[in-house]
């Protein structure tokens, strides 16, 4: 069984080998009451710099906490920065996008409105859901032994997120685009950044928009994605071109 790792929202001094670290509430009832843990088992504690703290959890009638006794510095990022630039889509998908993107190891993910985007969000709406996404991204990062957690935040316009963001290469997916843009993705690539449209795709004009803004319009394939998948599929493409998954030779 794979060691229960916990995401905590402490400075890196909180954590003191040989000391104890008191868990928070919330953290503390779901290692005892959902994950059922005995008191002596090891768990790990990370808060997304990229160290991580372990040792055995102890519990009382009214808390928990690690007696801390081994720090670890790996790291399970990529050499390869992936950005994901999402258009605004229904809080399910966006939901599963995010959890997904930190599985496929991506480092951050940015929403944007978009022309057929659905979802409308702004304001304390836009906040609740972006702190929702980001308590998504780090039970992710929990799950799949990440000790970065990708920041999750958002951009007012679309304008703004094509030219906002950076990477060695930036390609806006499109049907009906070149697929040939494989040639770009050559080793040594530190950086890249993906753009998916909402559920009806980006306009003829917001492509337009991303071109002068640098991206290069991009089909991954011969089938049309959906676009809870399209960003996934990217980045697992990237990964395994100049990332850090296995390449068939």
């Amino acid at each position: 069984m794979p060691t229960p790792r916990f995401f905590i929202d402490a400075p890196t001094d909180a954590f003191q080998l040989g000391g104890r670290f008191e868990l928070p509430p919330k953290t503390a009832r779901h290692a005892g009451r959902s994950l059922r843990l005995a008191a002596g088992e090891i768990v790990e504690l990370f808060n997304g710099t990229g160290a991580a703290w372990s040792g055995p959890v102890g519990f009382s009638d009214a808390s928990a906490w690690v007696e801390l006794e081994h720090r670890t510095d790996r790291t399970a990022e990529s050499p390869l920065a992936i950005t994901l630039l999402q258009s605004l889509v229904a809080p399910e998908k966006a939901d599963w996008i995010v959890e997904k993107a930190v599985e496929a190891g991506i480092s951050e993910i940015i929403f944007m409105p978009a022309e057929r985007s659905v979802t409308k969000l702004a304001g304390e709406r836009l906040e609740k859901r972006l702190a929702r996404l980001t308590d998504i991204a780090r039970s992710a990062a929990e799950q799949c032994g990440r000790n970065v957690v990708p920041l999750v935040r958002a951009v007012p316009s679309l304008e703004a997120g094509f030219k906002t963001v950076s990477g060695d290469v930036k390609f806006v997916l499109a049907p009906g685009a070149d697929a040939s843009a494989a040639s770009s993705m050559l080793p040594g690539l530190l950086s890249v950044a993906f753009a998916v449209g909402p559920e009806g795709g980006f306009s003829a004009r917001e492509i337009e928009l991303a071109a002068a803004h640098g991206w290069r319009p991009q089909l991954l394939g011969p089938r049309v994605l959906r676009t809870e998948t399209a960003g996934l599929a990217a980045a697992i493409w990237a990964q395994t071109l100049v990332g850090d998954l296995p390449r068939a030779c």
